[in-house]
Formats: structure tokens, C-alpha cells, sequence
């Protein structure tokens, strides 16, 4: 498995009208604080629940009181509240800009020493990183009952945006997102705990690479790679095949790409979206979206900034610069927007990939592969393969889906199918879009295409 599948918006967030884009999203955000009151648990659970939502981006701006009557008690609770939690955040990301752990830890309980530690790690990876940029900002409240009866009246529930930029890696500040609980003790709000709202947070919140362990950053042109502490061996190695992988990717895929990629090749099964915990999962490694903008911040969709790549820790000593090729195509290309249909996403990476495989074994090697998808795949289907069920067929999706790429590109030429792929992956909301680029660019639609390709024999 290369790409992500879809995931759903967020709760609260509209759903587009056009299907969901394939590339998954990761929500969360950073700001707030300085004083605190508390107010009734009730009026809270009944403030969240019938309140409108709070915009997704930056903290609502308070409307001067125009009447005689001076606000009521709870509604000045809630805005101190908000002031403080803004406080501890703007806070947070000063503490990591300015590389000073003691002002990073001076909002976060005393007596949970098991959170103080994860912080503390958290701290330490993002230092690592260098940030260019770094903020947090409050979302939305929430509301959990089992939170409140563990931390008390006053634990107050939020959505946090994390928006963060890596030096060399994004292009532009991505965003994630966060759940973060707050408590009022002795007069003043500190966190609580940093996972009550994981559950339901979107796929592969908290799970960003810093979130999980230390880790040790390895470094090349236009390459970054984590790996855990004292893993330096497997960092080291992954650098070399990613720079390799780079180059194949720059030769033979005609988008003049010039991003980085960043590889977090992790003990931990679940990583951002990715997911290796099932053992009949025989994905080597997946690339997943980062978001300039969340789907249901500004958009339904979201804005696509990038992509990571992810390693199945149980193939971590397998990863070589084929493996990589096919993964740094996708993020080549995540930009563009993730409408384009799986088998043009997965054939077009498997196309540079096995255009590296014909670089060291020749074309007689290529061929022969070639000549087992049209005997042995191709029968299995009926069709191009669909984006529904796509990962989890027993079929050679894969093999057609290069195929399919191969024989567009002997028939229109390598810059074509590249336009085509953009194309499809700006505007192809829905299949009349997509037949109707692809009718366009190549004379075909994907039925059509199909038809040519089972009657496709190669000229050798």
C-alpha cells in the first residue's frame, strides 16, 4: 500500500459534495491563556452541546459589551478560560522556538509524572526538527464525560491546531491537530492530560512521529529521516537509498519536481495514518497527505500541502531505492490535489519504479513482467481497478494499474500521461469529470481503456 485511503472530515465539518479525495488528512492547532475561573460542569456540557462550533483557524474575537448589564459570571468564566488555555499555548511554542524545556513543562501538571515525560520527549523531538515554524491554537471545546470525572468539575476539553513548518521538508506551514485537557488548580490552568480526545480526533492524530518516542534525525539534500533513538545504523542506510531514489524519480517521472521527503522509519505499527499493526498487512511503507489546511478548516477537502512516507517496521531492513521511488512519486505528486483514480496513482509510481528495475536489469526483465500481468492479472478483472476496495483486493491491482500506465505511455508519450495524471488529480471529482479528462487527453474513458488493454500485446 502506497496512498492513504479516504478518510471522513472531522466532526461538524460539511461533507463535499464530490466524492472524498484520497488523500488523507491529519487535523489539530495551537494558541491560548492566562487566568481562569471556573464555571458549572453542567453549563458547560450544555454550552457544548447546543453552542454553535468555533471557527476551525484562529479564536474568536470578543464583541465589546454594548448593553448596561456587565457579562454574566459564566460567560466572563469562559472567556478568562479561553485567555488562559491562549496563554499556555502561545507559550508552548515560544518554550520550542527558544529551546527552553523548563517553560515548555511550566503549564503541564506536577503531579502527573507520566505525561511530564512524554512532554518531555515531545520537546525534545520537536527541538530536533529546527522548526521554521511552530503555533498552537484552540479549535473547539469538547465535552467527555469520563474526562471530567477523572480530572474533576473544571477539566475543560479542547481541539488544538498544531501548525508547524520543517525546514527543508514542507514547502509550506502544514497543520495537524490535537486534544488537549486543561484543569484549574490553585488558581490557574495547567494540562492535564494530552490523549482523552484522541478517539475522536481524525485518523492518525496524534501519532505524528514526534508524538511517539525519541527519535534521531538523518539528514541529506532534499531528505530527512527519523528513526528511533540509537537506531543510527537504519538511519544512515534509509538516507542513502532515499537520495538514489531521488535521482530515479527526478529521471524518469517529467515533473520538475524539486521538494524533499521526509521518512519516518519507526518501530511503532501506527504513525500518522498509516496502520502495519495487522500481520496480514504486507504494505512495506505508505506516504500520507500533510494539510495546509484541514478538511472542514477552510474547505470540505481540505488543501493538500504534501506528503510523508511511513515504514512497516517489520520491512525496515528491506527498504531499498525501488521501494522508495514508488513512495517519493507519490509525494511528487500529493500536491496536486488527490483526485486522480488509484490506478493511475499506483501505476504512474509503479511506472518509475520499474523504469529504475530496467536501469539495473535491462528490458528483458521488465518484459518478462509485463507478459505475467497480461497472462495472470489482467483475467482476474474486469475492469480497471477501482478506488473502492482497491488495497484490500486479492487481485494484481498493482501489476494492471502499471500496466495501464505503460501502455498510455508507449501510445501518448511520457509528458502526456504526466499532464493527464495532473490533471486528473486537480479536477477528477467524480467519474463524469474524470471521463471526460481523460476522453479529452487520451481519447479514451476508463471503460474504453480498459477494452484496448485487454487486447494490448506488446511489441518486444
Amino acid at each position: 500500500m502506497s496512498l492513504t485511503p479516504p478518510s471522513a472530515a472531522p466532526p461538524g465539518a460539511e461533507v463535499s459534495p464530490h466524492g472524498p479525495r484520497r488523500w488523507l488528512g491529519l487535523l489539530i492547532a495551537v494558541a491560548v491563556v492566562s487566568a481562569g475561573v471556573v464555571y458549572a460542569v453542567e453549563d458547560r456540557e450544555r454550552d457544548a452541546r447546543d453552542g454553535p462550533v468555533a471557527p476551525l483557524t484562529t479564536p474568536p474575537v470578543s464583541q465589546p459589551n454594548r448593553g448596561t448589564k456587565p457579562p454574566s459570571k459564566t460567560a466572563a468564566a469562559v472567556m478568562a478560560r479561553r485567555m488562559a488555555v491562549d496563554t499556555i499555548l502561545l507559550r508552548r511554542a515560544k518554550a520550542v522556538r527558544i529551546v527552553d524545556e523548563r517553560m515548555f513543562l511550566q503549564d503541564v501538571d506536577p503531579a502527573n509524572k507520566k505525561l511530564r515525560q512524554a512532554q518531555k520527549v515531545l520537546f525534545a523531538n520537536l527541538v530536533e526538527l529546527s522548526l521554521q515554524e511552530i503555533g498552537y491554537s484552540q479549535a473547539e471545546e469538547r465535552f467527555d464525560q469520563a474526562a471530567v470525572r477523572e480530572h474533576g468539575s473544571s477539566a475543560y476539553l479542547v481541539r488544538v491546531l498544531m501548525r508547524y513548518q520543517i525546514p527543508g521538508v514542507d514547502m509550506t506551514p502544514v497543520t495537524t491537530e490535537l486534544g488537549y485537557t486543561f484543569v484549574q488548580r490553585g488558581g490557574r490552568w495547567i494540562m492535564a492530560d494530552d490523549n482523552d480526545l484522541d478517539k475522536d480526533l481524525g485518523p492518525g492524530a496524534h501519532q505524528e512521529p514526534w508524538d511517539l518516542g525519541r527519535f534521531e534525525v538523518h539528514r541529506a539534500p532534499r531528505v530527512l529521516v527519523l528513526v528511533n533513538k540509537g537506531d543510527t545504523k537504519s538511519g544512515r542506510a534509509i538516507v542513502g537509498e532515499a537520495t538514489e531514489a531521488l535521482t530515479e524519480v527526478t529521471t524518469y517521472w517529467p515533473r520538475k519536481w524539486r521538494g524533499s521527503v521526509l521518512i519516518a522509519a519507526l518501530d511503532d505499527t501506527e504513525v500518522r495514518d498509516a496502520r502495519f499493526a495487522d500481520e496480514d498487512i504486507e504494505s512495506a511503507a505508505s506516504a500520507g497527505s500533510t494539510f495546509s489546511s484541514l478538511p472542514g478548516q477552510e474547505t470540505a477537502d481540505g488543501t493538500v500541502a504534501g506528503a510523508y512516507i511511513v515504514i512497516n517496521p517489520r520491512e525496515r531492513e528491506r527498504v531499498d531505492e525501488i521501494l522508495l521511488s514508488h513512495e517519493i512519486t507519490h509525494v511528487a505528486t500529493a500536491d496536486f490535489g488527490g483526485y486522480e483514480p488509484l490506478w493511475l496513482a499506483e501505476g504512474a509510481a509503479e511506472y518509475v519504479s520499474w523504469r529504475g528495475i530496467e536501469a539495473i536489469s535491462g528490458p528483458r526483465e521488465v518484459g518478462k513482467w509485463e507478459q505475467e500481468v497480461i497472462d495472470e492479472a489482467l483475467p482476474q478483472l474486469t475492469a480497471l481497478p477501482s478506488d473502492a476496495g482497491f488495497y484490500q483486493s486479492s487481485a494484481d491491482v498493482y501489476g494492471v494499474s502499471w500496466l495501464a500506465v505503460r501502455f498510455l505511455v508507449k501510445r501518448l508519450g511520457l509528458a502526456a500521461v504526466a499532464d493527464l495524471y495532473e490533471d486528473l488529480a486537480r479536477h477528477g471529482t467524480d467519474q463524469a469529470a474524470r471521463d471526460r479528462i481523460l476522453l479529452t487527453r487520451t481519447g479514451f474513458t476508463e471503460a474504453t481503456l480498459w477494452i484496448y488493454l485487454k487486447e494490448y500485446v506488446p511489441q518486444r
